[in-house]
């Protein structure tokens, strides 16, 4: 006999006769095929993102009267230029940003960054050109981060005209808790809606995670604050890192979809009608919170009859079902093996109006700075920063999951890049921003050498935190593949021992 591939579906182990050889090189090339548009759709998105920051610098500083050098994607030495009436256009090597030169703005201060080495005819018209009025540079300045909102703008309505349906996840909602953990001991339970964190209030799992994150450095407990039955009740509980600097409070799992995997032959729910892929709503009247608490109701339902409401080809069904004892699994059971089902939506896809998107982008990038200034957050949310590495891994794995959730992460990449753009440091927009506001105040500008030199320091500073940024980067998406492998390995485990005692239990 030929060999077999074996794959997971559902956590059933499934064999599967060996594809045609034709079959294979077909899938080759379609992998291949799709593997290209995924790195145009990449390349694209991320090129755009830099370009109509710098779009809106180029255009507005020619609409005030302002010389305009070049007009760089990337920075360092040139891969590609071309000068056309006097301003050179290029690709630099270092694609990691992009700039405009404009010697009324930037008197050549980044040069050695920004890889000008052409400019014979710098030094004269830099000291023939006359200052521009200081609205003028903010307009120029500010028109950067315009460009990129106006690029989220474009891509949230994008998502909005779509069929896309927002899906959170069950919001908040808490599925299982384990009993043995500190959350089950002091009062936390299956069904409770987290609705803030320390007093700060959240609406999506990603914002609790977020909120655990930053609080685990004020001290090693929470307060978690939920809603039950109308009721609002706040606990302390201990937050551990789950592993790759991901902190959350132990025991505590979100809210999904319940399920049926496998319904056991002579079992009660197998009497009661239950099929697999049917979803349960309700058990006797409660809300099924996930398949974690589908089991603790059927065990403390105890051998008392029950009302099942379960969701089947897109209709409910009732059903009826008394549970049985299983002396070796010391609680009753219905005789089905559950799992968690439904989607949840990345982080940036929660929402379908334009206006709620560019919201909760702007909003989260918020509460990360004012984080960052916090004492006790300040430390938690520097090491939450990524880097140039989980960027762009960010972005490529939005783009295999769908050109629309791609599409989402580019608009919260414009709004975060628009925003952290405006803090005052000289080497951002914020900070030109600053010496036209000196020179508004005062009269003077700044003085060259004295700008020279701020830009530069933070320039050089700027470097040093992206290279420290990417090697921990590096070290973090190391962690992350070594903690996703052993998370297979153990679903793979679970999921076969699972299959091997239902087929036990088939036995006579």
């Amino acid at each position: 006999m030929g060999a077999t591939h074996c794959s997971r579906d559902k956590g059933l182990t499934v064999r599967r006769a060996p594809a045609p050889e034709g079959s294979e090189r077909k899938n080759a090339v379609s992998g291949l095929l799709a593997n290209m548009w995924d790195w145009a759709v990449f390349v694209l998105l991320f090129g755009v993102t830099i370009f109509v920051h710098e779009l809106g610098h180029f255009l507005t500083a020619l609409w005030t009267g302002m010389k305009v050098d070049t007009f760089s994607l990337g920075f360092g030495p040139a891969i590609w230029k071309k000068k056309a009436r006097g301003i050179t256009f290029k690709i630099g090597c270092i694609p990691v940003g992009g700039y405009v030169s404009i010697p009324q703005l930037d008197p050549g201060a980044m040069s050695a960054i920004q890889g000008r080495v052409e400019e014979s005819d710098g030094g004269a018209h830099q000291a023939s050109e006359a200052s521009p009025a200081p609205w003028k540079k903010i307009l120029v300045v500010t028109a950067g981060g315009a460009g990129n909102v106006a690029f989220a703008v474009l891509a949230a309505w994008i998502i909005y005209l779509s069929p896309f349906v927002p899906d959170e996840g069950r919001g908040t909602a808490i599925g299982y808790v384990a009993t043995n953990s500190v959350a089950y001991v002091r009062g936390i339970r299956p069904g409770d809606v987290i609705v803030a964190v320390n007093g700060n209030p959240v609406s999506t799992w990603y914002d609790y995670t977020v909120e655990c994150m930053l609080g685990k450095g004020r001290k090693s407990e929470v307060s978690v604050t939920v809603r039950r039955d109308g009721r609002t009740l706040s606990y302390a509980l201990p937050v551990t890192d789950q592993g790759g600097g991901y902190y959350t409070v132990d025991g505590i799992v979100k809210s999904s979809e319940c399920v049926i995997l496998d319904v056991m032959a002579g079992s009660p729910a197998e009497a009661a009608g239950f099929r697999t892929n049917d979803i349960v709503r309700t058990f006797d009247g409660v809300r099924v919170a996930g398949p974690g608490h589908f089991v603790l109701l059927v065990a403390e339902q105890g051998e008392r009859e029950a009302v099942v409401v379960v969701e089947r080809g897109g209709k409910e069904v009732e059903l009826r079902v008394t549970p049985r004892f299983d002396e070796k699994l010391g609680r009753t059971i219905i005789g089905v093996r559950p799992g968690e089902g439904g989607s949840v939506a990345s982080p940036w896809m929660h929402h379908k109006r334009p206006w709620h998107q560019i919201r909760s982008d702007a909003l989260r990038i918020k509460r990360f700075l004012v984080a960052l200034v916090t004492p006790g957050e300040a430390r938690p949310a520097a090491e939450g920063v990524g880097g140039p590495v989980v960027v762009f891994l960010g972005l490529w794995a939005a783009v295999r999951q769908s050109l629309l959730n791609a599409v989402g992460f580019a608009r919260f990449l414009n709004i975060n890049l628009a925003i952290i753009n405006l803090p005052p440091l000289p080497v951002l927009d914020g900070g030109h921003v600053v010496f036209a506001l000196w020179e508004c105040v005062t009269r003077r500008r700044v003085p060259a050498k004295l700008a020279n030199a701020l830009v530069n320091a933070f320039a050089v500073l700027l470097v040093g935190v992206f290279i420290v940024l990417t090697y921990r980067d590096i070290l973090r998406v190391r962690v992350w593949k070594r903690l996703r492998e052993a998370a297979v390995a153990a679903q793979e485990s679970a999921a076969t021992n699972a299959v091997q005692d239902v087929e036990q239990e088939h036995r006579p």
